[in-house]
């Protein structure tokens, strides 16, 4: 149906949404990743490519990506699937233009959006609600900062992906996106922790209420600064509980929430394929804005099943085909990873007083699952054995063995 190529970068829960999303609607799909067992790059609806990894080599990941434009008969639709891939696409975009076809805010922008001051900052210049938020230079900053808040307060990365490094993921375990912090003495603990780390860090208000008021709002906004498509769900789980990324999502829809989403896109100019998170503060009923993805995210794949596909959208407008601007979807689907949601599960079991019948009626209905697909099978055959080895393994005292 369709001659130009979709080059999916990294083949993660969201690199495998963008391919069944993109090759469902007969897109050509080249999936590139430097992991050949990687999700999905067994997938029947994309080719699969190894290539150098970005965070190791991020200079030959650029060559690379130049020299397989170079080989595409068309120039390709390029998709980044994470920070690393997004600032890389949005500096080199005049090298990258030559080969591929794709569509982002400028750089300037991407920055911004990109890192808690530069959100904070945006939602002050524009009005958005957000939760106070203090950016410290050094301790000094904190302990003020600490006299100037109220308590709990938390502790995020300036830049999402830098606790992805092996000694955060230490201190405070995999997945973890925010730290609790419910007095001074916390705080300043905290802080010492992680800033010898790495001390790009922010302190900000913690917005009470259970993870259910935890939205996400993605979008398409055409090149010309036409937002053609939005959807959005409710993470009603997450995992780490209260301070993680979704294991259970609901659609949704709220004019509230659409309301807000398109006034900071409007403002801040934006371009794209993207999604904003929000919380809805109890206290005021108002959705107050927490996080700024400049890509596809997670679960983003699932309006495709409501009704707006917002990665076919994106394809066709870099494409230059004509794209019918949708905004109306299916609500009360749920995205699931029943993988990690059973982790979530059991944490939100013992810490929040879940029951298993509870859990089990939450999956109850039309679902999209992240993995299992009827037309897809390959990536949950592939993934299924180890996992099923990796929670029985322990158990029969085979932990670490490898047959």
């Amino acid at each position: 149906m369709y001659d130009a190529s979709a080059i999916v970068t990294y083949m993660t829960y969201l690199g495998l949404g963008l391919v069944r999303a993109l090759g469902r609607e007969g897109v050509p799909v080249h999936a590139l990743d430097p992991t050949p067992t990687a999700l999905g790059m067994n997938s029947r609806y994309c080719k699969p490519i190894i290539t150098p990894d970005i965070k190791a080599e991020r200079d030959h990941y650029l060559e690379f990506l130049l020299d397989y434009g170079r080989s595409l008969p068309t120039k390709g639709v390029l998709y980044p699937t994470g920070d690393p891939t997004v600032v890389l696409f949005s500096e080199a975009r005049d090298e990258l233009s030559r080969y591929y076809h794709y569509v982002m805010p400028d750089h300037a922008t991407v920055l911004d959006l990109l890192t808690k001051d530069g959100l904070d900052r945006a939602a002050r210049d524009h009005d958005i609600p957000a939760p106070r938020t203090i950016a410290p230079a050094d301790r000094p900053d904190v302990e003020r900062a600490a006299d100037e808040l109220t308590f709990p307060v938390i502790l995020k990365p300036v830049e999402s992906h830098d606790w992805k490094a092996p000694a955060i993921i230490e201190l405070f375990g995999y997945g973890t996106k925010i730290v609790h912090c419910a007095d001074r003495d916390e705080l300043l603990a905290n802080y010492d922790n992680v800033a010898a780390i790495n001390p790009k860090l922010i302190i900000q208000e913690y917005i009470p209420g259970d993870d259910e008021n935890l939205v996400y709002a993605c979008f398409y906004v055409g090149r010309d600064g036409t937002p053609l498509g939005l959807f959005a769900g409710r993470k009603c789980r997450v995992l780490p509980p209260g301070s993680g990324s979704a294991s259970y999502v609901e659609s949704m829809s709220d004019p509230a929430l659409t309301d807000v989403t398109l006034r900071l896109l409007r403002a801040v100019g934006y371009r794209g394929l993207g999604g904003v998170e929000f919380k809805r503060d109890p206290r005021d009923g108002v959705y107050k804005l927490i996080e700024f993805n400049v890509r596809f995210g997670l679960w983003d794949a699932l309006g495709a099943r409501c009704g707006i596909n917002l990665a076919l959208m994106a394809y066709r407008d870099a494409l230059d085909l004509p794209v019918e601007p949708q905004f109306r979807h299916r609500i009360g689907v749920k995205w699931v990873s029943i993988e990690r949601d059973l982790s979530a599960f059991k944490l939100y079991r013992r810490e929040r007083g879940m029951t298993t019948a509870a859990w089990l009626r939450t999956l109850v209905g039309e679902k999209m699952c992240a993995v299992f697909a009827w037309d897809d099978l390959a990536p949950f055959l592939k993934r299924t054995p180890g996992y099923l080895w990796s929670r029985v393994a322990p158990r029969i005292g085979l932990r670490g063995h490898k047959s």
